[in-house]
């Protein structure tokens, strides 16, 4: 039987062409029947703007407004400090102030306070998202169109690359952050409080801080998104990027796409906000008891921390699943298609392991602060991590085949190993025992990296969409040229 191969290759055409002139030119070209499909035809459009865009680009124009004149009035006031003047009202001047570029420059590179120790988690932060783009921005580039698509295979296979190809146990490291300081600040406000704590209000703060900025770039992506480029690939990619937000925004804006809708996914990386959402509501029920029955509390951890783990554990032994996303190249080319990523990957009952680790630190750093064995935890949780991390890259090897128990005890135990790793680092500097560490980590060049990471995880995705749906030549890839694309 005769294997069909599928190749993309870009050819410029009269806009009047239809698809079956282009199938005839490219069976004439290659002698043979060609298929095209609607989607791959990308033509030149005069620029024009519906109701609904014309609306959108109102509203930005009415915040570069506000912008303008906020950023405008705090330079005036820098230089016209005259306290004989009357002054705005509190409100106003407070909203002013909030949307100018001077002001909010300021915040961003001042100093960030290192109250209850927490400066080291600006460090760990930066370097996470870094590494989360670069394995993002690798996975665009082999997943899109090469010349040499072996050079992917073969560097998948050296240990030194695996922390881009374990990208996802970095993702792990966010969540693991988020349970922790919620853990340290809500022990704190317990405390304080005498455990009269409103959960309802930390639910809706929560929803009020994250959901402007994130609906802002939903509507991006609804709206404008296709008139932002063109190029061979634009209509496969940006117009199925814009259709399926077009379907499923309001499931977003509900955070619980990871589960509802997850055909027509909208953002690939939309998926953490939904996980970390959910988890963040189901915290108190972990901490609370901890905090009031502490042994109770202790016995339900317990029990929560070995469900995380055996969920995986079951879900990819009975599923015969791989061991995790693996990143091959003709998996990745569209993430929201990749069949373990939508079903299993993104799945809030998979990813709880890192969380409940982060809620015990935090616990562990507020009550618990004795330095017993602890040479041994910095030999025990360095293994563990380093095991982790590395160890992916024995399922890359095409002459290495895992068995099932091998897939799901590497799915149940590997985000374990890496959230005991990433636990005992924040431990050690928030306590002050890994001093050197803890400056490096909280110094102050972290800190304004640090308050940009949401801005980076909300648009980084964008930009990996866009620098590969206008690609007009297939890269040739090399360590060189594939370490400065990232």
């Amino acid at each position: 039987a005769e294997v069909g191969a599928q190749v993309h290759w870009g050819i410029c055409l009269p806009a009047s062409c239809t698809v079956k002139d282009v199938e005839g030119f490219l069976a004439t070209a290659v002698g043979h029947r060609v298929q095209v499909e609607e989607k791959f035809c990308h033509s030149e459009q005069p620029l024009e703007f519906t109701n609904s865009e014309v609306f959108f680009l109102c509203i930005l124009t009415m915040f570069t407004l506000i912008v303008i004149v906020s950023t405008g009035h705090s330079i005036y006031h820098y230089c016209h400090n005259d306290i004989n003047k009357p002054r705005l009202p509190t409100l106003l001047n407070a909203i002013l102030k909030s949307f100018s570029i001077t002001e909010n420059l300021v915040k961003l590179v001042k100093k960030g306070s290192d109250d209850l120790g927490l400066g080291c988690v600006n460090g760990i932060k930066t370097l996470a998202m870094v590494f989360i783009i670069s394995g993002h921005a690798m996975a665009f580039i082999a997943g899109g169109p090469v010349q040499n698509p072996d050079f992917y295979a073969k560097q998948s296979q050296y240990v030194q690359n695996a922390f881009l190809l374990n990208s996802p146990l970095l993702v792990d490291t966010f969540l693991l952050l988020s349970g922790f300081l919620f853990a340290r600040l809500l022990l704190v406000e317990l405390e304080k409080r005498k455990g009269k704590v409103n959960f309802g209000f930390l639910y809706i703060f929560r929803y009020i801080r994250l959901t402007p900025a994130y609906m802002a770039v939903l509507f991006l992506y609804m709206v404008l998104l296709e008139k932002l480029g063109s190029g061979p690939l634009w209509d496969a990619r940006i117009g199925l990027e814009q259709e399926r937000c077009t379907s499923s925004w309001w499931i977003n804006l509900l955070y619980l796409n990871n589960y509802l809708g997850t055909e027509k996914l909208c953002m690939f990386q939309s998926w953490y906000l939904a996980a970390d959402t959910q988890l963040f509501i189901l915290a108190p029920l972990l901490l609370y008891p901890l905090w009031r029955w502490r042994k109770i509390g202790v016995y339900l951890f317990a029990a929560s921390a070995t469900i995380s783990v055996l969920i995986p554990f079951v879900v990819t032994y009975v599923n015969n699943l791989d061991p995790t996303f693996l990143a091959f190249a003709d998996e990745i080319s569209d993430l929201s298609e990749n069949f373990y990523f939508i079903n299993f990957y993104i799945k809030t009952h998979m990813r709880a392991t890192a969380y409940i680790f982060g809620l015990l630190t935090g616990f562990l750093v507020h009550y618990m602060q004795e330095k017993k064995w602890h040479y041994a935890c910095w030999i025990t949780s360095v293994i563990a991590g380093a095991a982790s991390m590395f160890s992916i890259v024995i399922f890359y090897n095409p002459d290495y085949e895992s068995s099932r128990i091998e897939n799901a005890l590497y799915a149940g135990l590997h985000r374990m190993g890496w959230s005991f790793f990433t636990s005992w680092i924040v431990f050690v500097c928030v306590t002050g025992r890994a001093k050197p560490l803890h400056r490096f980590l909280a110094s102050r060049v972290m800190a304004p990296f640090s308050r940009l990471t949401y801005c980076a995880y909300l648009t980084n995705g964008l930009v990996e969409l866009y620098l590969a749906s206008t690609i007009r030549t297939p890269k040739y890839l090399t360590v060189l040229n594939l370490v400065s694309a990232m």
